[in-house]
């Protein structure tokens, strides 16, 4: 055999042995995928309906949530809402008002899927306590042993606008695992302080929400582990990435991809079929339009959040699993986990954690850390009410940019849900909302109730 006849036939093998192995490593995490999914998906759950009277709250107050909604709608503040209130484990109210797309054609529906950006941190919080039960995590470990790039933390002194560089200095305490529960380890959002910390990131693309884009959670960790905090973890409470790093650390922890992990220990056992940080095509059908609010507080179906993000992430099918905003789902899913959490942990007979570990997570874990909002606390992914105008003390909830609410009152057994979906909506609604569930409350019936 000649020479070049003995080379061209080496680069085939070669080439068939790559594209062989590819294939191979392909179907391999593809057969993987598919086991996690067959093996964990269970069911829907059962759901169980009541009468709002059977439980002591009126019908027709709480039909005056439609009322408030198609106000909101008429002044075109929102879209529109899905609303489920639930008691004592029981629906007892769901309504739709509004419309799911821009052209007015296709009303809400209950199976119609929103992005939940923020209300995806408490699956993620779930997620590290689980992994805290199975000793895999302790909450004083250090972020660093998960993520080697926070290993030498910093804190921000000093930022010059003019070149995007900066100053800082050797943090005096490593972040922590229980500084990533609590928003307290210095990491912020690039979006709240835009000229600072939103420059900063900017330069390492790293991004703020879900991201259509092919980047890759461990890439953007990795770089954001290398940027300064905004001050000492424990300090005090910021608001930022802080869920995204701990999703990192679940991967880290438990050697799966974060999608993969929910699948099969969150959304899976709960039977959770339409929560998902990316959707087939069955459910892209489903996903409602996202608005943003124009110069006059109207909504508006225009968006420019810059290169790193886009609206129909949730379709596009991209690789970054943000911990902290990445998913989507229905209102009927994410009742579902809250009734988990409302139960310590377990719902019809699936166990996500013990109730010791779900009330840690609902208790205030800031004692002695200042809070923005004097009325509440936070505890391991979750806003813990003290004091609210309205809410009873130890209910526990939280919400997500693209007006999204949630809340769960252990002492009335109440969870309640709305979903619109508007980019920093008004929080009026919301507070409107609160008022009209507890103003629902027949107090003549409670105490029938009661004395039953």
């Amino acid at each position: 055999m000649n020479q070049p006849t003995q080379t061209v036939l080496s680069f085939l093998l070669y080439f068939f042995f790559i594209a062989f192995f590819s294939m191979s490593c392909s179907q391999s995490s593809s057969q993987e995928k598919l086991a996690i999914e067959k093996d964990t998906l269970q069911s829907p759950p059962v759901l169980l309906f009541a009468m709002p009277e059977d439980v002591g709250l009126s019908t027709d107050s709480l039909k005056k949530v439609d009322e408030l909604i198609s106000r909101y709608v008429k002044e075109k503040k929102f879209p529109g809402a899905v609303v489920l209130i639930a008691k004592g484990g029981k629906i007892i109210y769901e309504t739709e008002v509004g419309w799911s797309d821009s052209m007015h054609t296709e009303p809400y529906r209950k199976d119609h899927i929103f992005r939940m950006a923020s209300m995806t941190k408490p699956l993620t919080s779930v997620a590290a306590m689980q992994l805290y039960e199975q000793g895999k995590l302790d909450l004083n470990d250090p972020v660093s042993k998960y993520i080697p790039e926070f290993a030498d933390a910093t804190v921000l002194t000093a930022f010059h606008k003019e070149d995007t560089t900066w100053e800082s200095r050797q943090a005096r305490h490593a972040p922590t695992i229980h500084h990533l529960l609590t928003h307290t380890s210095g990491i912020p959002y690039g979006f709240i302080t835009p000229e600072v910390n939103g420059a900063i990131m900017a330069k390492y693309d790293i991004p703020d929400l879900a991201t259509h884009l092919d980047v890759k959670l461990e890439e953007s960790m990795a770089s954001l582990g290398k940027l300064p905090l905004a001050h000492d973890p424990g300090e005090r409470f910021t608001y930022g990435l802080s869920t995204d790093v701990l999703g990192r650390v679940v991967e880290v922890a438990s050697g799966m991809s974060l999608a993969d992990y929910f699948k099969k220990n969150i959304t899976g056992p709960l039977g959770m079929e339409d929560t998902d940080f990316f959707l087939d095509e069955t459910q892209a059908s489903r996903l409602v339009d996202n608005y943003m609010l124009n110069d006059s507080g109207r909504i508006t179906s225009t968006y420019d959040l810059g290169k790193l993000y886009d609206p129909d992430f949730p379709v596009k099918g991209a690789s970054y699993f943000s911990g902290g905003s990445g998913l989507s789902g229905t209102a009927r899913d994410y009742f579902v986990f809250s009734q988990t959490m409302l139960e310590k942990g377990t719902f019809q007979g699936v166990q996500l954690l013990k109730p010791e570990t779900a009330k840690m997570m609902e208790i205030n874990q800031l004692d002695t850390v200042s809070f923005p909002w004097a009325d509440s606390g936070f505890g391991y992914g979750f806003e813990v009410a003290n004091k609210h105008p309205v809410k009873p003390s130890g209910t526990f909830y939280w919400g997500g940019a693209f007006s999204t609410t949630f809340w769960i009152d252990p002492e009335n057994e109440i969870v309640a849900i709305m979903l619109s979906q508007v980019l920093f909506g008004s929080n009026e609604m919301f507070k409107e909302f609160e008022n009209l569930v507890y103003n629902a409350m027949d107090e003549e019936n409670v105490a029938e109730l009661a004395n039953n």
